[in-house]
């Protein structure tokens, strides 16, 4: 391994931290990072969350997806040839100086060609650092804000940014990334169409005081090349009820938001979406009384293996039916109902083509959950080197899943079930719902995989204690999935 080698492999980082690098370029990568411990250290650095967003360190709860993304760094493949190394350096060389992010993202792409950026280009002081406003796009889906900073920000400080209007209108943050700690893109809520200036105002966690720019905006200008349509579409599948709301096809990104219902049957432990863990409904005198939003990303098509962590099939398809294109999901989120104690939640999609007229969306399959019909706990000892052999059985209906050993790996500890059920399907039509007892706290599993039709296996955060519990919480039934037709030329 040379050291040029190891340049090119970081150019390439950006690219497969965030998902969107070729499948050359991905594999790779990938061969590299299976034999070189700096570029892996380089990698984790660039996942790391650069800005804190609603339901950090909070009661909400994010998707395991993101956090199997490091053990599945096992893709075997040829080191690519000279040539196509060299050209993959060149490509990506304004990527690495942080000056194009913007070109870089395929989701700006219609917003480049038709010049609807706000351009700002104006520093201002924070404690050390310089921060420097680039440019802003007033998307009718999403403002984004590119910025940098200087000197780059180490992993123990934290950027946050708030927005507001001339009105006093202020604006959610849904999130950020960055580039080696420099060159940062920051997404918040639509700007209002009758906003004339924004407010933008950054501060640190480890420095008092903030800096703030204040901006002129026109949002009507990008409103106008983008569109807004309410499909006010529903669909039962029993005793579920789906229902789409409003859709944005903005130059940016494509919003759908949607709903979902089901009767409070004290049976019914709650629905997942995807791979998702179910969200409950729980009920008091007033209402619900538990409260709890996600976010969970797609993960490149090289991870989605059959019986892995990742199913195929399993996410939100959107299909530009009038040019024959699949849009790509990037973000799923969704949130309990304060009002009903259903779901509510946002499919994140690409820009779709402006001249598109037909849509066709697929729901990802939601499970639907029912608790055991008793109890169901198992206590054992941890193991601390080695697997151990444990016996236990849980049982759902006429399923049953047989905890054979329980062993740690990666710092986890890892439970490996036997699966035997009746009738025609397979294993991973049903997802059960484990949880460990350590300490006083229950913890939900990180992840879930298939090795087999026959096995399940299940990763849990490493327990405090040597001895924990282990529960059948609940078991969700896959749902068929459903499709909605989209007039947007209307």
């Amino acid at each position: 391994m040379t050291k040029y080698e190891c340049e090119i492999i970081k150019d390439l980082l950006p690219l497969y931290a965030d998902g969107v690098a070729s499948d050359a370029s991905f594999k790779m990568v990938e061969h590299h990072l299976d034999e070189c411990a700096s570029c892996r250290e380089l990698l984790n650095e660039y996942k790391q969350p650069v800005l804190i967003t609603p339901g950090e360190g909070g009661p909400s709860s994010i998707s395991g997806i993101d956090k199997a993304w490091g053990r599945l760094r096992r893709v075997a493949a040829a080191f690519m040839a000279c040539i196509i190394i060299t050209a993959s350096t060149i490509a990506w060389a304004s990527y690495q100086a942080g000056r194009n992010m913007a070109l870089r993202d395929p989701s700006f792409k219609q917003a480049k060609q038709m010049d609807l950026f706000t351009e700002v280009n104006r520093s201002q002081k924070v404690g050390p650092y310089t921060v420097t406003v680039d440019k802003i796009l007033l998307d009718s889906a999403r403002t984004t804000v590119f910025y940098s900073v200087d000197p780059q920000v180490d992993g123990d400080c934290n950027i946050h940014i708030d927005m507001a209007d001339d009105k006093g209108v202020q604006y959610d943050p849904r999130g950020g990334r960055g580039i080696q700690g420099k060159y940062f893109v920051y997404d918040l809520e639509p700007v209002n169409l009758d906003a004339q200036k924004l407010i933008l105002s950054f501060n640190t966690d480890a420095i008092p005081g903030e800096t703030k720019f204040e901006i002129p905006v026109d949002p009507t200008i990008v409103a106008q090349n983008t569109r807004e349509f309410y499909p006010n579409q529903t669909k039962t599948i029993e005793p579920v009820e789906l229902a789409l709301d409003r859709a944005v096809l903005g130059l940016s990104e494509s919003i759908v938001f949607f709903r979902v219902r089901w009767p409070q049957d004290p049976s019914i432990a709650g629905v997942g979406i995807g791979q998702d863990h179910p969200m409950y409904t729980v009920m008091g005198p007033d209402g619900p009384t538990k409260l709890e939003s996600r976010g969970s990303s797609t993960p490149p098509t090289p991870m989605i293996k059959e019986y892995g962590a990742f199913l195929p099939g399993h996410w939100a398809d959107l299909i530009d039916e009038t040019n024959g294109k699949r849009i790509k999901l990037n973000e799923t989120r969704t949130q309990t109902d304060p009002v009903t104690g259903g779901i509510t939640g946002t499919f994140h999609f690409e820009p779709v083509d402006p001249s598109a007229r037909e849509l066709k969306l697929t729901l990802p399959p939601l499970y639907l959950y029912h608790f055991p019909a008793k109890e169901q706990t198992m206590e054992f000892s941890r193991p601390h080197q080695g697997e151990q052999a444990l016996n236990g059985v849980f049982n759902y209906g006429a399923i049953a899943y047989s905890l054979e050993k329980a062993v740690i790996e990666d710092k986890q500890l890892v439970c490996y079930f036997g699966f035997k059920g009746s009738g025609d399907n397979p294993s991973h039509y049903y997802r059960p719902e484990f949880r460990i007892k350590d300490k006083e706290y229950w913890h939900k599993h990180i992840r879930m995989e298939w090795p087999d039709e026959n096995h399940v296996k299940i990763s849990f955060p490493m327990p405090e204690n040597d001895r924990v519990t282990l529960q059948l919480r609940s078991v969700g039934e896959k749902m068929p999935k459903a499709d909605f037709e989209l007039d947007v030329a209307r």
